[in-house]
């Protein structure tokens, strides 16, 4: 029995007596902070709980954990109105539960832009959701413009920026495009938010995808004149640009642990029951208020069924439970991650020990 405390949380988990091999897919945001949770966990668990977790993006793990291709799937938003529809119409028991916290950031490439002297681009929802709808075409677009600080409001140039975004169906784009709708009332009216979207600005010839988050950083990396969303960790991985976001208070702040704990802790409520629809818990983190609030912010979250075989019940209990414990650590995060308020964790255990039961 191994003993597992994350703040005031104790629990006491159980492995399996015999070898067991778990299947899981997703969220490509979550992908090198689970490797690093599973290769620790192996090595808990002395080899008896081995995992395989692909990153296969946010929509395509919901579609097959649903289609039960895999014993559990991770999303950056909670399981899509369709696919909870199709769950609660078969009366299948599921729970779902975050895992670790982040924030979507906006990754550029500006040659000629100095940060030393011009601090990091400064960017608004408003004028994102124009950049992506294709209302404006160039770097030195008014619009834009008049965000810099003075000295560097000439130092932008007349390109028109290259705008990409996620091919595959995408958590981080669900997060991404449900901040624009809520900052946006165009955007909402005209695109709204999901795994996938049509994104107005490709029409025009200006904006291209590119496939998991990996994807989207190497293509700004390597495109000139360029911005993109991805989660922080990869932009952090990458060394790449971000900008500074024009907050709901009218503060620019930069992705930091700080700022997205402060709009963790602003957020913070009590989660639904497990199989109910969390379609609005995203929300809860968007945009809050604070001088020193990013914007964008949000939760992994994982899906598992209830009918499980015994030892894989026993197995992903144990696993999911460590990470919502230890895995919360310092040392067991992987950098660019947060863990969740003990509030979130608790929580979650709770749903896990209560459909999990061996």
């Amino acid at each position: 029995m191994l003993t597992s405390r994350y703040g005031d949380i104790v629990v006491y988990i159980r492995m399996p007596e015999s070898p067991v091999s778990l299947n899981g897919g997703g969220s490509t945001f979550v992908y090198p902070q689970m490797q690093a949770w599973i290769s620790r966990f192996r090595n808990i668990s002395e080899s008896l709980v081995s995992i395989n977790y692909q990153g296969i993006g946010s929509g395509a793990g919901e579609a097959q954990w649903f289609s039960r291709v895999l014993d559990f799937g991770a999303a950056d938003v909670p399981i899509s109105n369709s696919t909870y529809s199709k769950l609660a119409s078969a009366g299948a028991g599921f729970i779902q539960f975050p895992i670790i916290a982040g924030s979507v950031v906006i990754i550029y490439n500006l040659p000629g832009w100095d940060g030393s002297v011009c601090g990091s681009l400064r960017l608004s929802g408003e004028v994102l959701a124009s950049i992506y709808l294709g209302s404006i075409i160039y770097w030195d677009d008014p619009r834009v413009r008049d965000l810099q600080v003075d000295i560097c409001r000439s130092k932008l140039p007349h390109e028109p920026i290259r705008a990409i975004h996620r091919s595959d169906g995408s958590g981080t784009t669900a997060l991404f495009t449900l901040y624009l709708s809520h900052v946006s009332s165009e955007w909402s009216r005209r695109v709204g938010y999901g795994y996938t979207v049509e994104w107005p600005r490709d029409a025009l010839g200006y904006g291209e995808g590119a496939r998991g988050n990996d994807g989207v950083a190497a293509k700004v990396k390597g495109t000139a004149y360029s911005i993109g969303y991805v989660e922080y960790s990869y932009a952090v991985a990458n060394k790449l640009s971000f900008a500074a976001l024009k907050n709901r208070d009218g503060y620019f702040v930069l992705p930091s642990p700080q700022s997205v704990s402060e709009a963790l802790r602003r957020g913070a409520q009590d989660l639904p029951e497990p199989s109910q629809y969390w379609g609005d818990v995203p929300r809860s983190f968007i945009d809050k208020e604070g001088r020193d609030t990013y914007p964008i912010v949000g939760l992994v979250y994982v899906f598992i069924y209830t009918d499980l075989p015994r030892d894989k019940a026993i197995a992903l209990s144990a696993f999911f439970r460590w990470i919502l414990t230890e895995g919360q650590r310092q040392d067991n995060l992987v950098e660019g991650y947060l863990p969740l308020p003990t509030e979130l964790a608790k929580q979650a255990i709770g749903y896990i020990e209560k459909a999990l039961k061996y």
